[in-house]
């Protein structure tokens, strides 16, 4: 029968390193030099990925389509700045219909933020969609409601002291948000349709052909009235808050697509 096997230690007749409460030996750990390499590495990698990022940002907010949209912003105040200009006379049915067309007309701006007439030759990007389109948004969109403000202040200067409590600027304010998203989602409809290049001419037409067709429903289904008015007018308020929650969940869906290619 074969001898069992033993230790190098034993075997040597030396016990082992744990006999004579010895520790063992230790395991090996990366170095220091090791470590700091690796961090060293890691902050080059965030530091290239962040510059690319502003790159990108800066890329993106010089191509947004902003002349158009500050065009019908500067259109929609002066609509609003003659009445201010003559005097506080203006009724609040006249404000609140001013208003209605200064909302329409910046929402015609928002169209064409997204066109891209070199949008064909950034069709394979590695950056996202959403990325790309939302960058262009956050170059237009804070201007326009600036504008917008200005209108609220030019319309509500217009009106006699005594009636300025009278217009409802919240109400206002949510039927601009509502056409602008409507406008924006038509236009991301557009880029589907037209490969990327003429989605504002589509979100245009579109716009102002809904507007026309709104603006001859019956008293009882409208969405333009007068503050007077105030049974269809809270009626109407709510018609554009859902429309606004519409607007918003289909262009958030869109938002990611890239535009339609012909086959």
């Amino acid at each position: 029968m074969a001898p069992a096997l033993r230790s190098r230690p034993e075997a040597d007749g030396r016990p082992g390193p744990e006999a004579d409460g010895r520790p063992g030996p230790e395991p090996c750990r990366p170095s220091r030099s090791a470590s700091r390499s690796a961090s060293r590495s890691a902050s080059r990698s965030a530091s290239r990925s962040a510059s690319r990022s502003a790159a990108l940002a800066r890329h993106e907010i010089r191509a947004a389509r902003t002349l158009p949209a500050l065009c019908a912003a500067a259109l929609a105040t002066t609509v609003c700045a003659v009445p201010a200009m003559a005097g506080p006379d203006l009724d609040p049915a006249a404000a609140a219909v001013l208003l209605h067309i200064a909302a329409a007309l910046t929402a015609l701006g928002v169209a064409f933020t997204l066109d891209d007439p070199a949008g064909a030759t950034t069709t394979v990007c590695p950056t996202p969609w959403w990325l790309r389109r939302t960058l262009r948004l956050a170059a237009v969109l804070p201007v326009l409601a600036a504008f917008w403000g200005l209108d609220l202040l030019l319309v509500r200067h217009a009106l006699p002291p005594e009636l300025r409590a009278a217009l409802p600027a919240g109400d206002l304010s949510v039927e601009a948000l509502a056409l602008m998203l409507l406008a924006l989602t038509l236009g991301l409809l557009g880029l589907r349709l037209t490969e990327g290049q003429g989605g504002g001419p589509v979100a245009a037409a579109g716009l102002l052909v809904l507007v026309v067709a709104v603006t001859s429903l019956p008293q009882e289904a409208t969405f333009f009235t007068t503050p007077e008015d105030t049974t269809h007018w809270d009626s109407a308020a709510d018609r554009w808050r859902l429309t606004a929650v519409a607007c918003l969940s289909a262009a958030a869906l869109l938002l990611p697509c890239a535009p339609g290619r012909r086959r």
